[in-house]
């Protein structure tokens, strides 16, 4: 997959800079917590009952609370509604940074580096 950007700025001036400006409306933070949670959830109760549960059960619950976010609360015109068809920060990037994002809010470091 292609990349509009160079990969060298790194991980940690993505998240200071383009993750965070992305992320400000409490209740977007606190949906993409629950889905981070969910997602997590899914896949331990998957683990342990049907595998399938996991391709299945994880992308919706851990992807979908986010999406809802930022349509409702931190929209960006520019780049649309459904993020995952950005193509300026690998995808990853972005799975990365919401589950730190989440570990910082929920152990009281948000918005700190």
């Amino acid at each position: 997959m292609a990349q509009n950007i160079d990969e060298r700025i790194g991980f940690k001036h993505f998240y200071a800079t383009a993750y965070r400006s992305d992320h400000r409306h409490p209740a977007n933070l606190a949906l993409h917590i629950v889905g981070v949670v969910a997602g997590l959830g899914v896949l331990a109760a998957s683990l342990t009952v049907w595998p399938l549960w996991t391709a299945l059960g994880f992308p919706i619950a851990h992807v979908v609370p986010g999406l809802v976010g930022h349509r409702l609360f931190d929209r960006d015109e520019a780049q649309g509604d459904v993020r995952l068809t950005r193509t300026d920060y690998p995808l990853w990037w972005f799975m990365i940074a919401n589950h730190l994002m989440a570990a910082r809010v929920l152990t009281f470091r948000w918005p700190a580096n």
